[in-house]
């Protein structure tokens, strides 16, 4: 949709813009904050995890271990174990981490649709569409890398065509193809493709705020988690649209 066409406000074609959508998203994270704070508990767990064990000498004062005192090394006798042990934490995180991101896009969907929220449905949710999600994750994160590869432009595109598969195959409940869902998101996408643009744009402003000395990280983790719900948001916006 061109500048020159936008839809005026009090035109059923209007959509807020994506700072707009904050005050809502935030709201709805707080009105379920039952179910989203322990949603997001799990990655800032990880996350603090990351943070104790960054690696000496990254170049970044505030992180733990950038002291080379208080660098972790492991005694060689240790290695192998220390090894086997990363490796399982790797697995493990991957494991843990998808499955809250199915639950958490989950909660965001049902929030954006004004429905109740409960970890059981969500867990509900993981055990009867897990294979179709992590699918349809693999199937996005491939054709995104594949266009960095290419070019960081076309990557880009492919994160605004797809960026809504996994809410149309949550709430198809399976029910479709992987590629159906990512076509049902590239034609969504097509209704306003400046409303999407700016959810991706806000989203990278928010990650931005992570390159601040001490507390960036955090402020990025917390934003990001007030403004977790704006994408739901926004395809709910644009199902009406279609």
């Amino acid at each position: 949709m061109n500048a020159k066409n936008r839809a005026r406000k009090s035109s059923p074609l209007y959509l807020p813009s994506a700072f707009d959508l904050f005050k809502p998203s935030k709201e709805l994270f707080m009105k379920h904050f039952e179910v989203f704070g322990v949603l997001f508990i799990v990655p800032f767990i990880l996350w603090i995890h990351g943070w104790i064990f960054t690696p000496a000498g990254s170049g970044h004062w505030w992180q733990r271990g950038s002291d080379a005192n208080n660098s972790f090394t492991y005694p060689n006798n240790y290695f192998d174990a220390a090894i086997g042990a990363s490796v399982l934490w790797i697995l493990f995180s991957l494991v843990l981490g998808t499955v809250i991101q199915i639950m958490t896009q989950d909660a965001q969907l049902k929030a954006a649709a004004g429905k109740k929220l409960t970890l059981s449905d969500l867990w509900q949710t993981v055990k009867t569409l897990w294979l179709k999600m992590v699918l349809t994750y693999i199937a996005f994160g491939l054709i995104v890398v594949v266009g960095f590869i290419l070019l960081i432009v076309p990557g880009l595109f492919m994160i605004r065509r797809y960026m809504f598969a996994p809410y149309v195959m949550l709430e198809a409940r399976g029910k479709i193809g992987i590629k159906e869902a990512l076509d049902k998101s590239a034609e969504l996408g097509l209704q306003n493709t400046r409303a999407v643009w700016g959810i991706i744009g806000v989203s990278f402003l928010i990650s931005f705020c992570g390159i601040l000395p001490i507390i960036g990280s955090l402020v990025s983790f917390v934003l990001g988690a007030l403004y977790s719900i704006a994408p739901a948001i926004r395809y709910q916006q644009l199902k009406k649209l279609a």
